[in-house]
């Protein structure tokens, strides 16, 4: 944690008077208690596909999303 953003963020509000802003301020830092990061919700099994999927792409193992609608529409028309 950065402590000189922290002190920052301290002065700014203390200088602050407009009542919005802070109530807006104070809403953003208490959602902050409420985000929840998306890869700690997916099961030991989602976040091995993930890995895997992330492998693949990076060895160029993927299709495009034109391709692959090419791809829909050559078989649509079998």
């Amino acid at each position: 944690m950065n402590a000189d953003i922290k002190n920052e963020l301290h002065q700014l509000i203390d200088n602050c008077d407009n009542e919005l802003l802070l109530s807006e301020a104070k809403t953003l830092l208490e959602s902050e208690k409420e985000i929840k990061d998306w890869w700690d919700e997916l099961t030991e099994e989602d976040k091995t596909l993930v890995m895997e999927s992330e492998a693949e792409y990076e060895k160029g193992k993927y299709i495009s999303h034109k391709d692959l609608m090419q791809q829909a529409e050559a078989w649509k028309k079998k």
